[in-house]
């Protein structure tokens, strides 16, 4: 919870609670929205309940959070991610790429569960 901004805390149903689950390879492809206004492709690269990881074209050029929009898929059906998440590490690859960590910070119980149940049919 230390990552969490104050202000949030005040408003329980925003706040991240810890979780223990597998982190677990995924290949959805989505969108990765700075606060300075630029979007990037992206394409996730492990996920847990807690935690996700990207390779993006650009890096974070200085953002605190970020706005992912991922295409997911489990079992056939489909959803539209979208999540405000908080960085932790952004790494230059040895293709240029950025490796973006990230822990989820505001995400809705339908698109957690759907990635829940995605991490349980991989792990």
């Amino acid at each position: 919870m230390s990552s969490l901004v104050l202000d949030d805390l005040t408003d329980n149903k925003n706040v991240v609670k810890q979780h223990s689950s597998p982190y677990v390879r995924c290949f959805w492809t989505g969108k990765m929205f700075l606060t300075n206004g630029q979007v990037a492709d992206i394409h996730c690269t492990h996920i847990s309940h807690d935690l996700i990881e990207v390779e993006s074209p650009i890096g974070l050029q200085g953002s605190k959070k970020v706005k992912l929009e991922l295409n997911a898929m489990q079992e056939g059906k489909r959803l539209l991610i979208k999540a405000i998440c908080i960085p932790s590490a952004d790494i230059l690859n040895e293709h240029d790429k950025h490796y973006v960590k990230m822990s989820f910070h505001r995400i809705s119980e339908q698109e957690r569960t759907f990635i829940d149940k995605f991490v349980k049919a991989h792990s």
